[in-house]
Parts: C-alpha cells; structure tokens; sequence
C-alpha cells in the first residue's frame, strides 16, 4: 500500500474507531437535537442559514460528515428530502432509531458507493477539513451531486491578510520556519488525528475552473466565537438566555465591523461550486443573502466537458 493511501486509511479509521470511543463512553452526542436552546446551537443556526436560498424548492440532498445527523435534521424541517452519512454511522443509527433523522448511509467520502448526479446537493459543513485527502473528497462530492457542492469551511487567512503573506515572504528568505513564530496555527492538526484544512475562495474558483463549471458563490461570516470565559468544549451546551444571546450578538457585531473594513478577515467561508448554471432568479435570491457570485468564462479550447453538462 502507498504511503498515502497508508496515512489515508489510518486517518479513516481513526475517525471511526473516535466515534466508537465516545459512544461507548455514553456522550450524549444527540443533546443539539434535544436541546435547541443553547450557545453552539446558535452557532450552527448561523452556518446553515447560508442555504436560505436554496431551500425554496424542494432538492435532494446528502450531507457529509454529519456525524449525528443534526444537518439533515435541519433540512428535512425545512420540507428538503435529506440523507445524513458520516465515515462511521454509531450516532447516525441512534438518531435514525430516536427519529430524529428520516435516512442515512456510512460512507467514506474518497470513494461514494453511489451513482453520479444522485443527489441535487451536497452539504459539507465542516467536514472538509478531517478529509485526509480533501481535495479527492471534493472530486468526489463534485461526482455524485446533480446541480452543486455546499461547503462551510475555516478560513485560509494566509490568502486574506496581505500583511501575513508580506511576512511569510520575506521570513522566507532567511528560515522558512521562522513565520511560525508569528503563524501559530500554520500547521494545525485535530485530537482525532486529522490535518486542518483550511479554503479560500481562490482554491474553491482554480478547482471549478480545471473542470470547466460556469458559477460559483461565496459568503464570508463570523461564526467561531465563544461568548463566555471558557473551554469551547465546556461552553457549547450553555442556554441561551436573553443576557447570553446579546452579548453573543455585540461580539458578532464587533468582529463583523472590523471584517467589514477589512482589518481582520472573516473566520468561516462559504463557497457553493454549481455543477449547472443557477436560474436568475436562484442568483438573485443569493445576492439578496449577500453572496459575491463569480460567473466563469467557458474554456475556449474544450466545448464539451461531462462534469459542466
């Protein structure tokens, strides 16, 4: 087995065997579908409420990564006909039984078990970045999805803050270590054994260009934040109270002020890659959502590429 495959294999399972772990240690993974009222629910409200404007017509969709099914939950609330589907299926089998979910399968996103153009939609919220081959798990969503790929993703701030890149250029010069000094996270790994990948809208448009798509489109926000004086881990169960919620709301304002003029980038990017060009009146409703939508020029040596059709 190629060292690759090697390391891809061992990230795999070493997600799997973590889902295991903790289900048979009891965690009340499935507390978010119970519990709505709470400071990490708000959160996740936040990130899929960037799909507002593709939940007019009824679709088919697939979420991927959805280790308890939370975002399928979502979308079938909202009259879509979702399937859930993770690399291991503990949690998506308990929120099926509890009915939480209507459908799910375990799949490992490098290589879908499923016919191309199967699903209208594909939604990755934040899984992305666990794949140990990211980008052949994008190739692979790109595959099996009919009309486009929904990303929510951290963001590459190397490719938003200018004055970071300046640096890393001239460290470059002299160590090409010495910007870790000031780039902590330069090279971030997860407890489950995963490298952290980040996007930028530039990678999202180079990957829809080499495969000649016509349309993608972007939305940048604020959604990382831990309102209260403690561990992420101990706070996201919180409730949120009114007190809570706004001071939730003044740090948000704050952050998104200063993204706005640029300063400091936003830390969560959204990118939908379109397998087939929108309708106008779809454009229209994700520029009312503030989306930037980047229309591609058409390769002018090839007229005839499959995966554009």
């Amino acid at each position: 087995m190629l060292r690759k495959e090697k390391q891809s294999t061992q990230s795999h399972d070493a997600h799997e065997q973590h889902h295991q772990e903790n289900f048979l240690k009891g965690e009340d993974h499935l507390y978010h579908h119970k519990n709505k009222d709470c400071v990490s629910y708000q959160m996740f409200l936040r990130h899929v409420g960037i799909l507002k404007p593709l939940l007019k017509d009824k679709n088919k969709w697939l979420t991927i990564g959805d280790f308890t099914g939370l975002e399928a939950s979502y979308l079938s609330e909202q009259n879509q006909d979702a399937t859930a589907s993770d690399i291991s299926d503990v949690y998506l089998k308990e929120a099926f039984e509890q009915n939480w979910i209507k459908k799910y399968i375990k799949i490992n996103v490098e290589q879908i078990d499923l016919e191309e153009n199967e699903f209208d939609y594909l939604f990755c919220k934040e899984a992305f970045h666990h794949f140990p081959r990211a980008y052949l798990g994008l190739y692979e969503m790109l595959r099996v999805a009919k009309k486009g790929v929904i990303m929510i993703e951290p963001v590459d701030v190397l490719c938003k803050m200018p004055l970071l890149l300046f640096l890393k250029n001239i460290c470059d010069c002299f160590n090409p270590y010495l910007i870790n000094k000031i780039w902590k996270n330069r090279f971030s790994w997860e407890t489950v054994g995963n490298y952290v990948f980040k996007i930028s809208d530039r990678e999202i448009e180079k990957i829809a260009m080499g495969l000649g798509l016509s349309c993608i489109a972007f939305k940048e926000m604020n959604t990382r934040l831990a309102p209260v004086p403690a561990k992420w881990g101990d706070s996201k169960k919180i409730p949120l109270d009114e007190k809570l919620y706004k001071k939730l709301k003044r740090k948000l304002a704050v952050w998104n002020f200063f993204c706005r003029l640029r300063i400091i980038p936003y830390n969560t990017l959204g990118a939908i890659i379109f397998k087939e060009k929108p309708q106008n009146t779809l454009l229209n409703d994700l520029r009312k959502e503030k989306y930037r939508i980047i229309e591609l020029p058409s390769n002018p040596y090839i007229n005839d590429d499959p995966i554009a059709k």
